[in-house]
């Protein structure tokens, strides 16, 4: 009986002609970053590799890394538009990211790339953030759990990605 009303469908619907359809378009699909849904070129891991040396610069409190690492075009208002005291420029952020790396204890970050935009020598990586630490205050060391996503964006400059925002 099944092989009755099968034979009434047209070629295109029998079974097996989905599968094989499934697979052919299956395999013209991007491959992808494996553990994300980034595609999988070279703009996308070079953007990708930046972010990672970055977090393992943080995690060592490495803040001349970091600073090797963000344009001299670097700004960012730091979630607070309107006042001027919040926002770092690439000299404050020289000045100051050594004193605040220096004010943290046991620092653990992860970072999970969620997608990446790229237009021409300008990108962004959209991340979720995990960062555990304790921070040294003068009543002594409280733990702290931060988790939040962010938006670190790139521009190209001499064939390199460096930052411009969002750290």
């Amino acid at each position: 009986m099944r092989k009755r009303i099968l034979s009434g469908l047209g070629p295109s619907l029998r079974p097996g002609a989905g599968t094989l359809l499934l697979a052919l378009f299956g395999a013209c699909s991007p491959s992808m970053v494996p553990g994300t849904q980034i595609p999988d070129n070279r703009e996308n891991r070079e953007l990708l590799k930046q972010v990672e040396l970055y977090r393992q610069a943080v995690e060592r409190k490495d803040a001349p890394a970091v600073i090797d690492m963000v344009s001299e075009t670097y700004y960012d208002t730091r979630g607070h538009p309107d006042d001027p005291t919040f926002h770092w420029d690439y000299n404050r952020l020289k000045a100051e990211l050594p004193e605040r790396l220096a004010l943290v204890k046991d620092l653990r970050l992860e970072i999970i790339p969620r997608r990446i935009e790229v237009k021409k020598d300008h990108a962004q990586v959209i991340y979720l953030f995990t960062q555990d630490f304790m921070a040294v205050l003068p009543t002594g060391e409280v733990a702290k759990h931060e988790s939040d996503l962010n938006r670190m964006e790139f521009q190209r400059i001499n064939k390199k990605w460096l930052i411009t925002r969002g750290l």
